[in-house]
């Protein structure tokens, strides 16, 4: 879809049950500026790093070795593996090569600094076209 729409990736780890997750949602995204931002310029992906669904077959973790038995602990896992974290919210933008397009961050409700990580991201995305 992104390559479709020619836009980059932006991935939300997030969690049913993450309180901060939500906060971010209700005192962030929910401004007019930020929300125009992330649906008219990214991709994005929301992977529930708490989500029960079975796995149809059992992975082994990267990260942890352990067995990995639903898509929760499979985006845990990932965004362990890949970036190093293991907290939620957690905020990712990636061009179209899966390479960052800026530091990723977790949960700050600074609205201006928010802005600003989408707004660079976009920026070096539109830099590398």
């Amino acid at each position: 879809v992104a390559k479709k729409t020619n836009k980059p990736i932006m991935i939300d780890f997030t969690g049913h049950g993450c309180t901060n997750c939500r906060l971010m949602e209700s005192n962030v995204w929910s401004k007019p500026d930020i929300l125009r931002r992330i649906k008219e310029n990214y991709v994005l992906l929301q992977l529930y790093v708490d989500d029960r669904t079975p796995l149809e077959k059992p992975e082994k973790s990267r990260w942890s070795g352990q067995e990995v038995t639903t898509l929760g602990k499979k985006w845990a896992d990932l965004q362990a593996t890949r970036f190093l974290a293991q907290s939620q919210p957690y905020y990712v933008l990636l061009g179209h090569d899966e390479k960052e397009l800026t530091t990723s961050r977790g949960y700050n409700p600074d609205i201006a600094a928010y802005a600003k990580f989408l707004d660079d991201g976009l920026a070096t995305y539109n830099s590398k076209k």
